[in-house]
């Protein structure tokens, strides 16, 4: 009876080990587990049915261990994946200028952002996927929405009631969403001013190139 007691114990030792060898199984703690699974049988096979059961007992212990180790693993690459899907596209919406064309989309990104770096920097894996995930969703189809409303030129208008001027220009949302961005736009034109010197002339028809900021695809001329 004792002897099929251990045998008992050693099948689920086994069991137990057999599921975390399915992944990640080069673990210490699944290392242990295989170890003592070993002594047990040894002991065993030596009658000595004890010492048998405590290592029986102790490689279930071990291989709960490595179950718990490789649920951690997993969680910590699925944090990690989404966290890097989030980055990813913080970085695409700061290349289109998102701060500055969509200050409240930015503003829930920010947020949610943060917080993902902030739990996944804490190894709070679990509660930073939802974060990660959020920030995915808000700026999903930024690009579609965004970029290709993106002009590559600009074509000063004769308009006396608002004049076109470089801060002005600069702050349409299909150049930079930004007047602060003006001198871009004169570096990137200044050589075709009527006096490259003075960034404040500039003549209906006058046509300006828009420079990319941060590599952002740009298309066409309004």
């Amino acid at each position: 009876m004792k002897k099929r007691y251990i045998v008992f114990l050693l099948l689920i030792c086994m069991f137990g080990s057999g599921l975390a060898a399915q992944s990640l199984e080069k673990n210490e703690y699944y290392k242990k587990s295989v170890e003592y699974a070993d002594l047990s049988r040894k002991a065993i096979d030596n009658g000595e049915y004890e010492r048998g059961s405590e290592y029986a007992i102790e490689s279930l212990k071990y291989a709960e261990l490595s179950k718990q180790y490789i649920a951690q693993m997993l969680m910590a690459y699925r944090a990690r994946s989404a966290y890097v899907a989030a980055k990813a596209r913080v970085t695409i919406a700061e290349r289109l200028n998102i701060p500055s064309r969509d200050k409240n989309l930015w503003t829930d990104v920010s947020v949610y952002f943060q917080s993902a770096t902030e739990k996944f920097n804490a190894e709070d894996y679990e509660q930073s996927i939802p974060d990660s995930v959020k920030v995915v969703e808000l700026l999903r189809d930024i690009e579609s929405k965004y970029q290709a409303a993106l002009a590559a030129s600009y074509t000063v208008k004769l308009n006396p009631a608002r004049r076109d001027c470089l801060w002005r220009i600069a702050g349409f949302d299909f150049v930079y969403g930004d007047s602060r961005q003006w001198q871009r736009l004169y570096e990137a034109n200044k050589d075709t001013f009527p006096d490259p010197r003075n960034p404040d002339l500039i003549r209906p028809g006058q046509v300006l190139k828009i420079p990319s900021i941060r590599g952002e695809a740009r298309s066409g001329s309004r």
